[in-house]
This record gives C-alpha cells, structure tokens and sequence, in this order.
C-alpha cells in the first residue's frame, strides 16, 4: 500500500458506497471495458495487499484432454498462446490476455489436481446438477515447482472465503491488522474496496462472461497497472476451501519449473468418483518440447 498523497482525496464511506452500488447494478453486457475501468478509477485509489509464493513450493495446472488427444510439449498444458481465441472475459483475464490458471495446497485439499479437476470440467461439475449421468474422461496435470519467490497480490477480503477457509482467514485478519495500524484514518475506505474486489472473484452465480468483467479489470489493473506478477484467490468450486492462482506468462516461464506431467482417468457418477493414473512423462525433451510418456 502506497501513495499516500492519493488518501486524501478518498471518497468518504458513503461516497464509496454509492459508486459501488452503481457498478454492481449496471448491465455489464451494455457496458465497454473502458468504461468500467474509469468508474473503477473513481474510487480514486484501488489498493492491492500482497503474499508471497515460496520458492520450493509448487503449483498445478490441469488441462481436460479431447477423445485421443496426447499433450507433448509443456506449452500445451501451460497458459494459452493462442490469444485471438481468448474471445471471454475469465474470472482473471480480460479477452485476449493470456494468463497461467493454476491452483496450489491449501490446509484442507493438499492435493491442487483436485481443485484443477472442478475448475476446468464442466462435465464433472455438471454432475453436482444432476445435468448428466456420469462423466468419463482423461486429464493431464503439469506441477511446477517455484525457483525463486513469488510475490503476488491475494484476494482475502470475501466473508464467505474468510469463514469457510482457515487459510483465507489469517490472511484476512494480517492485512486487516496491518491496514488498521498504518492507515486508521482510510482503514473502512480500503476495506470496503477490498471486499469489494475479492466478492467478485468470489462470485458464484455466473451467467455470462460478462459477470467476470470486474475481477478480470481488477487483474487488468493489478499486473498492467501496477506491475505486480499475480493474483491469487479463492477456489470458488471447492467452497472456497482450494486456492487458484493467476500469473502473466513472463512470470511462469522464469519463475516456473515443471517438474512432474502425469495423465489420469477421471470416472464419475452420482455416488462415487475414481481418479486412476494412467500415464506419466519420464522425459521432456529440448525445452520441454517432446514428451516421452510411460504407461503407470
């Protein structure tokens, strides 16, 4: 938190309040993208609180394969290149901006391919629905280790997140804490506008890509506006008990190492579910560019 000139032109609580309520109710399907980020703007300040992802720990991704599709070089199953594609907002990235979704352990789901695992299969989560009956696919995970310290900014400021996730609390009570010694005069200002922020990414019911126009500016503004490497948050699919983790392509190939690419069989139905492994990558060649694959 810097820029303490730019405090004293803070909005009052109820001012904040109103520009708030005026974006929360706006049909963001009528609205451009510039638009919304000069009425994000008006709040006069957007603060960021910041973590640090440590080096030796690891990260996940998981990419759901199509019927006899083999992924073998590790920019398949990193972020997307193919940017002219990326027609949607995500709940990170703007359209055509290529971000790394990962996730990473928390205190409750020690394994991230979980996490990854309802975050990207629609056809697993459909099954929550009672949409289909069972669902039977193939999806390949990349873990990545971290060489050096990451510091990114963390969304802790959602009441849902802070009550279901002992992790997200403490995070949530040391900036709070930490907002409340260095700032006490602005203190209510910024945690209405993190709260705020971190209620986007939180956000459940989404209709349209359009529902994350928000978040994803917030993400705009984090790493393009201020130059930060990341955001993390919480895993709206896992109750808000996993961690997701957003960052910019430069950060993934020089802070990332992948370590591990594995395949596994994902077989569900109503009442039960079975992840088997089927194969893993025991070489990736030149730059990581020609998986060697063994059965398990």
């Amino acid at each position: 938190m810097e820029n303490k000139q730019a405090f004293d032109k803070l909005p009052s609580l109820h001012e904040l309040k109103e520009i708030i309520s005026s974006i929360k109710e706006a049909d963001l399907s009528k609205v451009s993208y510039n638009k919304l980020v000069s009425a994000l703007t008006s709040l006069q300040f957007v603060p960021f609180v910041t973590a640090k992802l440590r080096k030796g720990h690891s990260i996940e991704r998981a990419r759901i394969n199509k019927p006899q599709e083999i992924f073998t070089t590790e920019s398949q199953i990193s972020y997307r290149t193919d940017y002219s594609n990326i027609m949607s907002y995500g709940r990170a990235n703007v359209p055509h901006f290529s971000l790394f979704y990962g996730a990473f352990q928390s205190d409750v789901i020690r394994h991230p391919r979980l996490v990854n695992l309802l975050e990207t299969s629609e056809i697993f989560r459909n099954l929550e629905k009672n949409e289909v009956e069972n669902a039977d696919f193939i999806m390949t995970v990349g873990k990545w280790i971290i060489k050096e310290d990451i510091e990114v900014v963390e969304m802790v400021f959602d009441e849902n997140s802070i009550k279901n996730s002992a992790d997200i609390r403490r995070s949530y009570e040391f900036h709070l804490e930490k907002l409340t010694k260095e700032h006490p005069q602005h203190q209510d200002q910024f945690e209405l506008i993190l709260q705020f922020f971190s209620n986007q990414f939180a956000k459940k019911e989404i209709n349209f890509h359009y529902d994350y126009m928000i978040s994803a500016a917030y993400t705009d503004m984090a790493i393009n506006w201020r130059g930060h490497k990341g955001i993390t948050y919480p895993s709206v699919k896992t109750d808000y008990q996993g961690h997701n983790v957003v960052l910019t392509p430069f950060v993934v190939d020089r802070y990332l190492d992948l370590e591990i690419a594995a395949m596994y069989r994902v077989e569900k139905n109503a009442k039960k579910s079975i992840i088997s492994p089927l194969k893993h990558c025991t070489d990736f060649g030149p730059l990581n560019s020609n998986f060697k694959w063994v059965d398990y």
